[in-house]
Formats: structure tokens, sequence, C-alpha cells
């Protein structure tokens, strides 16, 4: 297998692909990479989550509220976080990565299409070698990495560490300038169109 090296800040987040990775399990591959992805996907939504939190109108009272609406819509996948954070008004992801963005985004495009037969136990059909697994996972790194170092230095926050909501409201910086909504409801209908393309 490839060598794995997993940045520093990445560790602890990580720390189960990599046990994976060593392990001796036949699947020990596809494992680490579906693992992966759930980490890379998990970080956007943080991300995103963090920065809506910072609204001044969310707060303890209403928090569950913003939790259920973001729970209850179906259509929050990693490209909606990403457009929704630029929707936001905020650094956008791509601008958070910097110049390592478009070659790591068409990676990441790439290892979608055999994540999705994956993820479902699906035949993929494209003859993927264990090398290209092991090498899809070290391109998910870099992007969490990259994302995180970025996030990090514009927000205060890595989209890794746990405890959102608190995070949120211990930044010393609202990252916003004009949220695009003033309520739990208009947060729903904003959402919803941010989710549908609009």
């Amino acid at each position: 297998m490839l060598k794995l090296i997993i940045p520093p800040p990445l560790k602890q987040e990580f720390a189960t692909v990599e046990a994976l990775w060593h392990s001796t399990g036949e699947t020990r591959r596809v494992d680490s990479l579906v693992l992966s992805w759930v980490k890379y996907e998990k970080q956007l939504r943080r991300l995103f989550c963090f920065l809506v939190y910072q609204h001044p109108n969310i707060t303890e009272k209403n928090i569950s509220v913003v939790i259920d609406i973001l729970a209850q819509n179906r259509f929050l996948y990693p490209e909606t976080f990403i457009r929704a954070i630029k929707a936001l008004g905020v650094k956008s992801v791509p601008d958070l990565i910097g110049p390592r963005h478009a070659e790591l985004a068409k990676e990441i495009s790439r290892i979608k299409e055999y994540r999705n037969k994956l993820i479902h136990g699906q035949i993929t059909g494209l003859g993927i070698q264990s090398i290209q697994l092991e090498r899809a996972v070290k391109w998910i790194i870099e992007w969490v990495s990259c994302l995180a170092r970025g996030a990090e230095a514009a927000f205060g926050y890595d989209g890794l560490k746990r405890n959102t909501f608190r995070a949120a409201k211990a930044a010393t910086c609202i990252a916003a300038e004009d949220f695009p909504f003033s309520t739990p409801a208009e947060f729903r209908a904003w959402l919803e169109g941010v989710a549908k393309g609009g």
C-alpha cells in the first residue's frame, strides 16, 4: 500500500481511517475511502453550520429548530454546502482551499463517480484498482487539510472540531456581514432555495 500521511491537525478526525488503512482486512481500501468521504462531507456541513450559527438570532432557545430544518432537508449534499457557504457572502470554498482547488475539485468529482457505487455496495464497472482507491483517500485528505487550513485562517474554525454551535458563539467576529435570513423560517426558505440551485 501507499504510505498514508495524515497532517497533525487531521490526526484525531482521521484516526479511524488510519486504523483501517493499516489493518489486514481485505476491504480496507474501500472502507478507508468510504470513511474518508464521510469526513469530507462532514467538514463541509460543520463549516456551513458554524457560519449559520453565528447569526445573532440563532440562540440556545431556537437552535433545535435550526437543527431540525437541517435534518429535514434531504438535498444537503457537499455541493449544496459549497454553494451555501458562498451564498452567505463569506470567503468561498475555492478561495479557502487556495491554488490547489482546481486540481483537488477535479479529483473529488472523479472520486464521487465511484464513491456513489461503492457506498451502496454496487459494482462500479470501472475496473478500479487498489492503487486508485489508495490515491483517492490521499486526495480527500489533501482537500480536507487545505480547507481546514484556509477556514481556520479566515474564520478561526477548521470544520473539524466538535461542538460547532459553541465554537460559533465563542468566535471573536462574525464571518458574514449580512445574513440572507433573519428567522428560522426564513433560513428554511433560503436553504431550500440554495439546495435547489437557486
